[in-house]
């Protein structure tokens, strides 16, 4: 996986989305709303979504969400911490989720 084509296919196909029904778009707003800075620091908020992401088994939120741990200064640890917790969560159905999580993890270079 490349995360630079990752990024612009998210960033175009998204677009896309918004332009032919503003559901997307809205649904985009509330979803930057929610995970913003408040009550709950926005680093916290992105481990949470990383967690969610292993439990749902979604590949293109695992990586979203990694990029956002890391831009919020989340350590290695808690990375691996949030994805395990999204592990006992969903039982061993979700160790490919994980898996991917820790290829991207090393793709990105957070380990080796």
């Amino acid at each position: 996986m490349k995360m630079e084509q990752f990024n612009q296919r998210r960033k175009v196909l998204n677009q896309l989305m918004s332009e032919n029904d503003n559901f997307f778009e809205t649904f985009g707003d509330l979803d930057d709303s929610v995970y913003s800075e408040g009550a709950i620091p926005k680093k916290y908020k992105e481990l949470s979504g990383l967690s969610i992401s292993i439990l749902t088994r979604c590949e293109e939120c695992i990586i979203y969400h990694i990029q956002g741990c890391i831009a919020e200064k989340a350590t290695r640890q808690e990375i691996i911490e949030a994805i395990k917790i999204g592990v006992i969560g969903g039982g061993s159905i979700t160790y490919p989720s994980a898996r991917f999580a820790f290829d991207a993890m090393k793709e990105l270079k957070i380990i080796e």
